[in-house]
């Protein structure tokens, strides 16, 4: 393979594929005459459809993918940021991150304005989808009247299944809905939930594009894409989730946002029940993103979250949580 041509390896889905598509399309448009190519790949999450708590963590969607650079199959994988893995493939790294999507979650069905009105019109024993054990956490905290139900399958499938009434409301990615449907569409049928207290999981709204370390010429072909705000937010974030051994065991959250200069963040532990969570915030310069991430986790650590991660390794929270 060379540098004239890439091999973009990516998931089936129709999500998935518009993400590698928009990739292609970019490198495509700062290197006129580049030929891409998207090379599909089946992974353990789309092949196995039983409940998440079944068949693991994070690395459902990304592990099969990464494979498929290592092996050399593919140049360079396109990735949901949120999906990765703390640790990535030996010799891998996360060559580019491009501008960034919305970070924040949305609720599909019931009606209001914003998402916290939509959960509050929706009656006492509604059902609410999610795959997400940070969302059925935050959902239990914020109405735990409602019975979070399992949502396996891609994004059509799940605003499929809102809309056939087999859920009442479901709470997705904003970055999903938008990358599929488009802003105005988006608008339409969902609402967001307010990103300081509903705090996403790390990576949430951006693409991480992988290629095998040693590809210095990957590396010179991705740099127009690369988006210096979205990856010092990525980092701080990944760092943050890798303190508190933030596999799809844990209900976490971190948000971290780049104002006048600053990295802002805002972390999030709790337990699956929603009977206790811990939220924290940190600030300083972009360059210190790594520590910054690894202060606010020793910071949710030392409030109490070292209680609420042993509470998690006992039997009586199974992790069941989805990317």
């Amino acid at each position: 393979m060379s540098s004239s041509r890439v091999v973009i390896a990516s998931r089936g889905s129709r999500l998935a594929l518009t993400q590698s598509e928009s990739v292609a399309a970019a490198l495509k448009s700062v290197h006129p005459g580049l030929e891409t190519e998207i090379a599909v790949v089946k992974t353990t999450g789309d092949k196995d459809q039983r409940p998440f708590n079944a068949i693991g963590g994070k690395g459902l969607f990304t592990t099969e993918v990464e494979r498929a650079v290592v092996d050399g199959r593919a140049d360079i994988a396109v990735h949901s940021a949120k999906d990765l893995t703390a640790e990535l493939a030996p010799n891998c790294v996360i060559a580019c991150v491009p501008q960034r999507a919305s970070t924040v979650d949305v609720v599909v069905g019931g009606s209001g304005g914003s998402g916290e009105e939509r959960l509050g019109t929706l009656p006492d024993g509604a059902r609410v989808g999610t795959s997400s054990m940070r969302r059925r956490a935050l959902l239990a905290e914020a109405r735990p009247d409602l019975e979070a139900v399992e949502l396996r399958g891609n994004l059509d499938t799940r605003l499929r299944k809102v809309a056939d009434g087999e859920v009442d409301a479901a709470i997705v990615a904003a970055a999903g809905l938008e990358r599929l449907l488009g802003e105005p569409a988006t608008r339409e049928l969902a609402a967001s939930l307010g990103a300081d207290w509903w705090i996403p999981p790390p990576g949430q709204g951006a693409l991480a594009i992988e290629a095998r370390e040693e590809r210095a010429d990957l590396a010179e072909l991705l740099a127009p894409l690369e988006d210096a705000s979205a990856r010092a937010e990525l980092t701080a974030e990944r760092a943050f989730g890798e303190r508190l051994e933030g596999g799809c065991s844990v209900p976490l959250g971190c948000s971290a946002r780049l104002e006048r200069g600053q990295l802002v963040l805002i972390g999030l532990l709790a337990l699956p029940d929603g009977g206790r969570t811990i939220r924290d915030r940190i600030s300083g310069p972009p360059v210190d993103a790594v520590a910054l991430g690894r202060e606010l986790a020793d910071a949710v650590i030392a409030a109490g979250g070292d209680e609420i991660l042993e509470e998690l390794r006992s039997e009586e929270f199974p992790a069941i949580e989805a990317p």
